[in-house]
This record gives structure tokens, C-alpha cells and sequence, in this order.
């Protein structure tokens, strides 16, 4: 009976302690298993509360010092058409493949030799002229002359660069153009026939000449005229 009275007595105790503990606001106790610093020595700490390791730093390659990939397309570098002090000149225009040919031996010493031609282009036609005149009033006078002479298909150029020149007719054939050169002259005009447009064929001999080659010495072989080295193909 006093066992039981006891026991009683201290669970009102316990009691009461909790209330007052509860009601002054004090620290919640630690949960079972809570690990606690005592004099500056870590408490325990369980296997599954411990942080996760933290992750290797990786090494990312610069862009710039990056080495291009095993098959990957690679940049071409531009390289100048011709080394330093080179220089290139066009010999011509010769008037058949054999004149041309026969400045070849002459130049055996240059680092490149071109051979090209330029195809002759057709003609629009014929002309028949007289030389320009020194003065308007000479051209007219000269007119007036032809005209009194039979042929009135005449007209005196009045500007550019044929200025004071009188022309006497265009034809579509060499023949008939021909034929009126010869009227003229035969009456004693100096008329004379001549091709619209067109050209003959022409015949050329690029060369390609070192820095130390002797450069006034080449160009006295014949007529030349500087060109770029990277037109030479």
C-alpha cells in the first residue's frame, strides 16, 4: 500500500516538473540519437547522416588551345601567288605562233613561260574615210570638192576624236568597201578602207623572272608590258 502511494506521489511530481518545463519555455530535449559537442569533442554522427562527398572539379578544355579532332576539316592558308622580288612581263603581240616561239630560247632562264593566244574577232563591217583635216572650214571645203567630183554619199564628222575626218560610206563586205576606196583614189583622194570593230589574232609570251634576274636585259628582247604574277596560269 505505501509502494503504491509512492510510486503516485512521484508520477504527480513528474508530472508537475513537465508542466512548469513546458510553460517557462525551456529547450525541447534532443531527440534520441542526437549527437552532441562535450568540451569541444565531435559528438557521434551515424554513417546515413553524414553530407555527401563534394565533386571533383573537371578540367574543361580552352577553345582556343583545343586541338582539332582526329578527321575534322582543316582551314587553308592563303599563300601569296609569287615570292618576293619576282616580277612578270607579256612579250607581244607577235603576229604567228613562230615569232613568238622564237623569243623562247632567250628566256629559257626565266622560272615560268606562258604561251597564250588571242583569237581573231569578226568584223560588223567596212568603212571608207578620209583623214581628218585641219580645220571645220578645210573638211567642208574637201567635201565640196568630192561632191563636185560625183559622189555625194559623204559626211564630215563633226566631234570626237575622228573630228574634221569625212566619211564616205559603210559596207557590209571587204569587196564593195574596196571598190569605192579605189573610186576615190582614182578621182585623187586619198580615201581609205578599213574593218568595224574586230580584230586579228594575236600571239603572247608571259614570263615569270627571279628577284636577281637582270630585268632591263629581258625587257630589251622585244615589246613587253608589266603584268601581275597571278595571271599567269
Amino acid at each position: 500500500m505505501f509502494l503504491r502511494a509512492a510510486i503516485l506521489v512521484l508520477l504527480v511530481l513528474n508530472l508537475g516538473v513537465g508542466a512548469w518545463w513546458l510553460l517557462a519555455g525551456g529547450p525541447a530535449p534532443a531527440p534520441v540519437g542526437a549527437s552532441r559537442d562535450i568540451g569541444g569533442v565531435p559528438g557521434l554522427r551515424l554513417v546515413a547522416e553524414a553530407p555527401p562527398p563534394a565533386p571533383a572539379p573537371v578540367d574543361m578544355p580552352s577553345p582556343v588551345a583545343a586541338a582539332p579532332a582526329e578527321g575534322s576539316p582543316t582551314v587553308a592558308v592563303a599563300v601569296p601567288a609569287s615570292a618576293p622580288g619576282e616580277a612578270c612581263l607579256s612579250f607581244g603581240p607577235f603576229a604567228d605562233a613562230a615569232a613568238r616561239d622564237a623569243l623562247r630560247p632567250a628566256l629559257a632562264s626565266a622560272l615560268q613561260l606562258v604561251a597564250r593566244e588571242q583569237p581573231a574577232k569578226p568584223t560588223r563591217g567596212w568603212r571608207v574615210m578620209l583623214p581628218a583635216q585641219p580645220t571645220r572650214e578645210a573638211a567642208v571645203a574637201l567635201a565640196e570638192r568630192i561632191k563636185a567630183a560625183g559622189i555625194n554619199d559623204l559626211y564630215v564628222m563633226g566631234e570626237g576624236p575622228e573630228a574634221n575626218s569625212i566619211a564616205l560610206g559603210r559596207f557590209g563586205a571587204e569587196e564593195a568597201a574596196r571598190r569605192r576606196e579605189a573610186e576615190l583614189r582614182a578621182k585623187g583622194f586619198p580615201a581609205q578602207a578599213s574593218p568595224l570593230g574586230g580584230s586579228p589574232a594575236q600571239w603572247w609570251l608571259d614570263v615569270r623572272l627571279s628577284a636577281n634576274a637582270d630585268r632591263a636585259a629581258v625587257a630589251a628582247f622585244g615589246p613587253s608590258r608589266p603584268v601581275a604574277c597571278n595571271s599567269l596560269r
